[in-house]
């Protein structure tokens, strides 16, 4: 008996790590690596693009958390901003090839499509509304 509490208790404690470990990453913003990103390389057409920025989602069909992101982009379109959603059910290659992890995730794009900011995880509007306010200021900063 004493055997099944030991064992039912590690079992909660590796549980409960394991959940903190995935919820840490919810909207976590780090800089981007300038690269650049063009419609094709995510197979999307040109006009997807915005002329300002882009608000390049990765989505999955099977992650709800998606919806209050997207519409949390709509709300920050403008003209010249544009949101680009890419679907990683169907083209999961690209998951890799952007090192997107988890679902939604938002890579902001500057006027000169380079990845100036990336959001993983579900993110606050204003997390989302302070990217896309970095992607508009201009070129980016020399790292320090």
């Amino acid at each position: 008996m004493t055997v099944t509490v030991v064992v039912l208790v590690l079992a909660a404690a590796v549980a409960a790590a394991l959940g903190w470990t995935w919820q840490r990453g919810t909207g976590t913003v780090r800089p981007g690596t300038l690269e650049r990103v063009e419609p094709d390389h995510v197979a999307l057409p040109e006009q997807a693009f915005g002329r300002e920025a882009t608000m390049l989602l990765f989505t999955s069909q099977q992650d709800d958390r998606t919806a209050p992101v997207r519409a949390a982009l709509a709300d920050l379109q403008r003209p010249g901003v544009r949101i680009a959603e890419v679907d990683l059910t169907a083209r999961g290659d690209l998951a890799g090839r952007y090192a997107v992890t988890r679902t939604p995730s938002v890579l902001v794009l500057d006027a000169d499509r380079r990845l100036r900011t990336r959001v993983k995880g579900p993110a606050e509007p204003a997390v989302l509304r302070d990217a896309l306010e970095r992607a508009l200021d201009g070129p980016p900063r020399p790292r320090g």
